[in-house]
């Protein structure tokens, strides 16, 4: 199998996920921001835009399952945190907050869960 496309980022990523709904990719990174990137891009940078609001590495990020604007993120300063795509400014929502870091997160059913270091499990209803 052969490698069909490289993107080259500024950090080293952390996490990774692809929307079926949007087809855009969300990626974490060590530099504590989102990026959103548009593979169907054929030339110049396909970055599609930029989320900041954590203050730590970005450890997990999770697109809705429904909505193609919609994702949730954690990171290593504690918090889980809710994005729509169209305000890449500032998020919707602390979702939940940790002790020390998060290290995943899920979404399903209109129900968020994230994970931390501190050996607690988040679950909110959205």
């Amino acid at each position: 199998m052969s490698c069909g496309r490289t993107i080259t980022v500024n950090s080293s990523l952390q996490c990774v996920d692809w929307s079926d709904k949007s087809q855009l990719i969300v990626t974490g990174s060590s530099d504590k921001y989102i990026r959103l990137f548009d593979p169907r891009g054929s030339s110049g940078t396909i970055v599609h835009s930029t989320l900041q609001g954590h203050d730590m590495w970005v450890s997990c990020v999770k697109w809705s399952p429904t909505s193609e604007v919609e994702l949730m993120s954690g990171s290593y300063d504690g918090r889980s945190l809710l994005w729509d795509i169209r305000s890449p400014k500032s998020y919707l929502a602390i979702i939940s907050t940790h002790e020390d870091k998060v290290l995943c997160c899920d979404w399903k059913n209109g129900r968020v869960i994230s994970g931390g270091s501190d050996s607690k499990l988040h679950m909110s209803n959205l």
